[in-house]
């Protein structure tokens, strides 16, 4: 389970960030602690009815 404890702050973060997402619904979310200022530290991020995972998302670009 991912608190707000957990996330960490990314601005200015170069590269691959980390984000929030549901498997179920396959919602992406933002994971940067300064978004959620208001939440308490324990909060605990839930999208349909599961515990959402802490991801980093790659991108890749390839030559067609």
């Amino acid at each position: 389970m991912v608190k707000v404890r957990d996330l960490k702050d990314q601005i200015n973060q170069r590269g691959n960030r980390s984000l929030l997402y549901c498997d179920v619904c396959e919602t992406e979310c933002s994971a940067n602690k300064g978004d959620y200022w208001s939440a308490p530290e324990d909060h605990v991020f839930i999208c349909c009815g599961e515990d959402m995972r802490l991801v980093e998302k790659i991108t890749s670009y390839i030559d067609v």
